[in-house]
């Protein structure tokens, strides 16, 4: 039996081992999205002092969704490492101790054996390591991974607390553990509390000790409370700023479960009858698959009632994805493990022949469903070196056109701490340029956050306006959605938006007349900007605009810029240095 247990922890380090090689060594291509820089911003400033505040304003700001992630990546930013890579590194093990875990929890619990546990969990790695959605989520820079662990923990803890041939004190120790696990999970996405709430529910009904669940659930309840005014002290608020950006009714919503389903309904109906299957055959040692999967259709739900911005690789609605494929992965290694007990062949290794030529497999399957020959993996391994995960991660943040703009424009400013720029983009950007910067959307904005609850009307753009311009930006930048020498911009519905419907008129307006002129243009390989410059600039308006408009791709629009939107048009002409100096 102890050479047996052995056996069994030798599979787990080598499941670990695969994992970390997998993303070291394959040359995945690295995409990160501009959300994912308010992260590693907020990181920053806490590493430089400024802990919840998104810039040298030193305002504290909830804009980000995950707590313990972004604790996570602040030493990161503290040894000045590539916060792409640290994510990246963070992700993977994330990926990879989930597997070990619930390898475990299955040959712990009996509900598998442990040659079929480690089945489980080979074929799980593969399901998961062929999905593109869960390969982008580990190099993207996002949390949703390290959420994915934590609700695995909540799963396996509940399993554990459940599991009636642990001792007493064992499974008070495990309730313990799965309302700490409700808490981080919660850290990382608050709508995990629903996942939690369930768990709890089961517990209290199947525990055989119910009094115990009560006084740790009435703990956990406490320390909720506990955590929630502190950030009412830090924040001014319970909620962060994307509830008020995405927790609303919203076709968006709905359109994106639905895209979802579609893109996994096999999946989906695999699991399903899995579940079924499983649920009927173990009974009581399913019960924490039936939790899991029934958290997954919480959150499922819940994503229908919300705008769910930024939704890339389906990362909003990765524990669904992550339960299904662990169903699928279940039932198949159940069922070669019954398959296996009724014939006649029951030799032990026979079974160990077969576990060991899964694992040698593994990454073959994974290299070959990844379209990659493993001549091409020798070749890039020769070429970017062995452990080629930074040398990805740091082309993924050199290339960002963001960050080389801000790069730039960084170098051009004597002080850029001081200086404000409005744009409506807060990843790359501000992080790049290392300035006080408004977020025109709201992410880090709380006041404009709270705009989104409210009906389009002349008193929310009263707010907006007001709010925008007391920071006094010295810097506006527009996007250009249209061609490069196109003078009118074009006001459009955006859901990123605080406004419901295109910005109104009065808007700019307002920027007009608060004295904002165009500048300049940039088209920095095809990232295409207008920018603006404050007149009446502490900095210099004359100054800012050498530095903005100094980049390779700047160019001016000779009659400057026009603004069409609801309500009306307001043109913005080219800032002139001899006019702007004139009494007004």
């Amino acid at each position: 039996m102890v050479r047996l247990q052995h056996i069994h922890r030798l599979y787990d380090g080598l499941i670990l081992v695969l994992i970390a090689a997998f993303f070291l060594l394959t040359p995945l291509q690295i995409v990160v999205f501009d959300d994912a820089y308010v992260y590693f911003t907020y990181a920053r400033n806490f590493a430089e002092g400024r802990p919840f505040a998104y810039d040298p304003r030193n305002i504290p700001s909830e804009g980000f969704t995950s707590l313990l992630y972004m604790l996570l990546l602040v030493p990161a930013e503290l040894l000045h490492l590539n916060p792409i890579w640290i994510s990246a590194l963070i992700n993977l093990c994330a990926l990879a101790l989930s597997m070990v875990w619930l390898g475990q929890a299955a040959r712990a619990t009996g509900a598998l054996s442990g040659r079929a546990a480690t089945i489980f969990a080979l074929l799980l790695t593969i399901l998961l390591l062929q999905d593109y959605n869960i390969r982008s989520l580990v190099l993207s820079g996002f949390e949703a991974i390290l959420g994915a662990l934590c609700v695995i923990g909540m799963v396996v803890s509940a399993a554990y607390a459940l599991e009636e041939r642990r001792t007493v004190r064992a499974r008070k120790r495990w309730l313990s553990v799965f309302f700490s696990m409700t808490f981080l999970a919660h850290l990382v996405r608050p709508e995990y509390l629903l996942i939690g709430a369930l768990g709890s529910a089961v517990l209290l009904w199947r525990s055989a000790d119910r009094a115990v669940v009560i006084r740790r659930a009435a703990i956990f309840a406490l320390t909720m409370l506990g955590y929630y005014l502190l950030k009412l002290a830090i924040f001014g608020d319970l909620f962060p700023t994307g509830f008020y950006r995405k927790v609303r009714v919203s076709a968006l919503g709905v359109s994106y479960v639905q895209e979802w389903l579609s893109d996994y309904q096999n999946v989906l109906l695999l699991s399903f009858l899995a579940l079924v299957t499983l649920v009927i055959a173990l009974r009581r040692h399913a019960v924490w698959l039936a939790i899991w999967a029934g958290g997954a259709v919480l959150i499922v739900l819940f994503y229908t009632q919300t705008v769910p911005l930024s939704a890339v690789w389906h990362r909003f609605l990765v524990a669904p994805i992550w339960a299904s494929y662990a169903l699928c992965a279940f039932g198949a290694a159940w069922l070669l493990e019954v398959l296996a007990r009724l014939s006649k062949v029951r030799a032990a290794w026979l079974a160990e022949v077969g576990r060991a030529a899964l694992l040698c497999l593994t990454p073959l399957l994974i290299i070959s469903k990844l379209g990659l020959s493993p001549a091409e993996v020798e070749r890039a391994l020769r070429e970017e070196g062995v452990f080629n995960l930074h040398v990805r991660a740091e082309r993924a943040l050199r290339e960002n056109l963001y960050l080389q703009l801000g790069w730039y424009w960084r170098s051009q400013l004597a002080e850029p701490s001081t200086l404000t720029v409005a744009y409506n983009e807060a990843g790359a950007l501000p992080y790049a340029l290392g300035s006080r910067f408004i977020d025109l959307y709201g992410l880090a904005e709380v006041e404009i956050a709270h705009l989104f609850s409210f009906p389009d009307s002349d008193i929310k753009t009263a707010r907006y306006i007001a709010h925008v311009l007391a920071q006094q930006p010295s810097i506006l930048l527009m996007l250009n959605y249209g061609e490069a020498d196109q003078a009118v911009w074009h006001g459009f519905a955006d859901p990123h938006s605080p406004f419901h419907s295109a910005p109104p008129a009065a808007v700019y307006e307002a920027y007009y007349a608060y004295g904002l002129r165009y500048a300049c243009s940039v088209n920095h390989w095809g990232l295409k900007l207008h920018i603006l410059v404050w007149r009446d600039s502490p900095q210099g308006a004359q100054t800012l605009s050498e530095a903005f408009c100094g980049h390779p791709s700047a160019y001016r629009l000779p009659n400057g810029l026009t603004v069409e939107t609801t309500g009306g048009s307001t043109h913005f002409p080219l800032y002139d240095a001899d006019a702007a100096a004139a009494p007004q």
